[in-house]
């Protein structure tokens, strides 16, 4: 069994660091509590309650290598792992990739595990068909599966890109281009939606040739950046913020100017976003409220309760990468 020393030892940190990292200690770096969930979970670490409890949930996390898990998903496993603690929980956090000969029912029953939160979910995923059938309540994130044992919670996808868009084009924007995430992913499906919704709203009729897919991350961004740029667009809306900081980072190399020549507005408002040069326009989601809701979530349909969708609402967040429109 994996020990918090064991991962302390595998990245060169102190015991202590490692165990404030897992208990919400305000003294440790964000990316730096980030990194060491991400190593856990890869290492195979069983968190343990205050208390001994015979109670056990699991976190599964699909796709670990995304640097978007990393900035966005375990925030809300902080918050989850936090409630879940509480009130008597054991806590693992596993891939479902690490038994692909097991179905998700087999795993459940495998391991005595009462529930489970899943984020990171793609339509294309080797279990999604299998959560039709999941017979364990299940919380997943960003997501829908027609199941009376799940409960999805979202962040409202379509209002909240539809408030960048509108805040674009108040600005007098008209040519807005949109990086988007991956496709076969519901919460990039959402955000489309938004964008096409309010570009309509707003007068301006969609074309489809500013509209590009990446997959969340920085460097996704910045490769839809360099082929947008060519497009004559004056503003740029991303799906995410680390798509949106890649692609500030991809326009400042090559001269441009943001927001001064183009504005760029990301979404999920990550903690970076308010540290970068320059700070980045976005949408709010409450992380730390997504996680403690799935989490009381789960515990309502493991009591019986069924909960089928919750959406969490958005928060346009204006600050310095955005601006009116530059008169030639």
């Amino acid at each position: 069994m994996v020990r918090i020393p064991d991962i302390a030892q595998a990245m060169g940190l102190s015991v202590s660091t490692v165990y404030k990292a897992f208990n919400g200690g305000k003294d440790i770096n964000e990316n730096t509590r980030a990194e060491i969930l991400k190593t856990a979970a890869q290492m195979g670490y069983v968190g343990k309650p205050r208390a001994f409890s015979h109670k056990r949930v699991c976190v599964f996390l699909e796709h670990m290598e995304y640097p978007h898990v990393t900035y966005y998903l375990y925030e809300i496993v902080l918050a989850f792992k936090r409630a879940a603690s509480e009130q008597g929980y054991e806590v693992v956090i596993r891939s479902l990739d690490d038994d692909s000969a097991m179905t998700y029912n087999q795993i459940m029953k495998q391991y005595c595990f009462e529930g489970s939160l899943l984020l990171g979910l793609n339509t294309q995923d080797r279990c999604y068909k299998q959560l039709e059938k999941v017979e364990y309540p299940c919380v997943i994130i960003d997501n829908y599966i027609d199941n009376p044992n799940i409960s999805c919670i979202s962040a409202d996808n379509v209002r909240g890109m539809g408030l960048v868009v509108s805040h674009l084009l108040s600005l007098g924007h008209r040519r807005i281009g949109f990086i988007n995430g991956e496709r076969g992913s519901m919460t990039s499906a959402e955000r489309l939606s938004g964008y096409i919704s309010a570009i309509t709203l707003g007068g301006v009729q969609y074309n489809p040739d500013l509209t590009l897919h990446g997959d969340f991350s920085e460097d996704s961004g910045a490769h839809c950046a360099k082929q947008l740029i060519t497009k004559n667009i004056t503003a740029l809306c991303c799906a995410s913020d680390l798509m949106a900081i890649g692609a500030i980072r991809q326009l400042q190399q090559m001269g441009l100017r943001v927001p001064e020549d183009i504005s760029v507005c990301g979404f999920d408002d990550i903690r970076l976003s308010r540290y970068i040069t320059p700070e980045l326009t976005t949408v709010h989601i409450d992380v730390d409220n997504v996680g403690t809701r799935a989490f009381l979530c789960l515990e309502n349909l493991m009591n019986g309760n069924a909960c089928a969708k919750i959406l969490e609402p958005p928060q346009l967040i204006v600050r310095q990468s955005t601006a009116p429109l530059a008169q030639n």
